[in-house]
């Protein structure tokens, strides 16, 4: 928990950015979401893909300067406005990073198909958490996030983030 603005959103990507970065380093980035982030806002989703886009972009300039090759990471936004093509090919090729709604990841984690790519997930972080703790929404969250707990193949690191909770 702090202020609005003071990073909470990045350095709760950091770690997940570092292992993501380690692991395209090494070719060993396979077709499996391995960050959630879910935001009840969900005007929030597409500027938090542009937050993450950037330093990312920044990070592969890096590694070819000095001659390392990494693999692509990818993020996705997925809500209920996303059409009908983007979640066919996610299906496809799952993001590396999902991006997404209490009520979207509920939806996800019921299609047999997509569910599969979400068993490797190593972080899941729950922004806003002040919004959604004591309402239905929040409860609906709870269950999915314990669902998401139950296919894990390993572990699966939670953080919440709040400007407001104490």
């Amino acid at each position: 928990s702090s202020p609005t603005g003071s990073g909470k959103t990045l350095a709760a990507f950091l770690s997940a950015i570092s292992l993501l970065i380690e692991k395209a380093e090494k070719n060993q980035l396979e077709d499996y979401v391995y960050v959630v982030y879910v935001s009840p806002l969900r005007a929030l989703n597409n500027d938090i893909r542009k937050n993450l886009e950037k330093p990312l972009e920044e990070i592969y300039e890096l590694a070819e300067k000095k001659g390392i090759k990494l693999q692509k990471i990818r993020i996705a936004v997925r809500t209920g406005d996303t059409d009908q093509s983007e979640r066919q090919k996610m299906m496809r090729k799952p993001p590396h990073i999902l991006i997404t709604t209490p009520e979207t990841l509920a939806i996800v984690l019921s299609s047999p198909k997509f569910s599969k790519a979400l068993r490797n997930v190593r972080f899941l972080i729950v922004d806003e958490v002040h919004a959604v703790a004591e309402n239905k929404r929040g409860s609906h969250l709870s269950l999915s996030m314990e669902r998401l707990q139950r296919i894990q193949e390993g572990k699966m690191v939670r953080i919440g983030l709040s400007a407001t909770i104490h």
